[in-house]
This record gives structure tokens, sequence and C-alpha cells, in this order.
């Protein structure tokens, strides 16, 4: 049981992982933000990121199923 993460190029250099895909056993409870957050990232850290679970852009503390695909994009505003 498993959740399958993706993460944004601009994400991994600070990730715990260096990886720009990982995988996380999946438990009851689980949300993007608490792999977020052991990837070494914080709440704040949380507001310039989109969090994407089966393509569809969802909430950090949106409950987590097995199997799903998570994905943290970094979002890019510009001026």
């Amino acid at each position: 049981m498993t959740v399958q993460v993706k993460w944004f190029p601009t994400l991994v250099k600070r990730t715990k992982s260096q990886l720009d895909r990982t995988e996380v056993d999946w438990r009851a409870g689980l949300t993007p933000f608490d792999v977020f957050a052991a990837e070494g990232f914080n709440v704040a850290d949380m507001e310039a990121v989109m969090v994407v679970i089966n393509d569809e852009q969802m909430e950090a503390d949106t409950l987590l199923t097995d199997n799903d695909k998570l994905e943290f994009l970094v979002s890019i505003q510009g001026g």
C-alpha cells in the first residue's frame, strides 16, 4: 500500500531524498502535507506549492488513499 509522489524539479534539490519521484507507505490519515513535511518542508513552503492528486488540484490536508498519485508543483507567477 503506497502513494507515488512526483516532485517539481525546483523542489527536488530541497527534499531530503533528492529524488524527483518517491514512494511513501500509505496509512490511514495520510495527507499531502504529511508527505511534504517528511521531506523537510514546512507550512510556509506550502504557500508556493500546488498539490495535485490523481491529476486533480487538491488541498494539502486532503486525505490520501492507497495507490494515489501525488504531485507537488511550484506555483509560478509573473508580472
